[in-house]
């Protein structure tokens, strides 16, 4: 009886609306239409990429095989802290299509280490990009030049873009260096 009520409370609720979506549920809707924006590199492609960039680099280290993207609400993410201090973040689409890489460091004040965490976050930055030869050194650039700007208490970020994706770095006061990559 209750449920032969809650379906005819719901019949009648719809036919209110006409079968038109109404103000409240057309953003929604509307979101939910919209397509999330992907980088042309898949996440298998990325994580074979971001290996031998680290390898390149000389950082000593590796992504393992066992970390692969896990299912959530929009796509699947993944979150990998390296050894380090190195922290790796990607999001991507149900087919792992990347839609957002996201790497964090805390600066160091022995040399040798902050070296190879620039190194090994450039290498996972620039893995988004395979084919790109310079995306590597040009980030290596951008980070520089963004530390050197914090420390000169000038604006720490800097942003670029290349083949349709968004790169930016960012020192914080903690001091830890943030680079993201989103397609634009």
């Amino acid at each position: 009886m209750k449920t032969l009520t809650l379906l005819i409370a719901a019949a009648f609720a719809l036919s209110a609306c006409g079968g038109q979506p109404t103000e409240q549920n057309a953003p929604v809707q509307e979101q939910a239409k919209m397509e999330l924006k992907t980088m042309p590199v898949g996440y298998a492609d990325f994580h074979k990429a971001a290996n031998k960039g680290l390898a390149d680099q000389k950082t000593g280290l590796t992504l393992p095989e066992h970390v692969v993207p896990t299912d959530n609400t929009e796509g699947k993410n993944l979150l990998h802290d390296f050894s380090d201090g190195l922290t790796l973040t990607v999001d991507t689409d149900k087919t792992d299509k990347i839609s957002a890489v996201r790497v964090v460091w805390n600066t160091d004040k022995e040399q040798h280490n902050s070296e190879k965490l620039a190194k090994a976050a450039a290498a996972l930055i620039a893995a988004t990009a395979p084919e790109d030869r310079t995306l590597l050194r040009d980030t290596n650039d951008q980070i520089k030049m963004a530390i050197e700007s914090h420390n000169a208490q000038k604006d720490p970020t800097r942003e670029w873009a290349r083949g349709g994706v968004a790169y930016k770095v960012t020192v914080t006061n903690l001091p830890s260096v943030v680079l993201t990559a989103k397609p634009e």
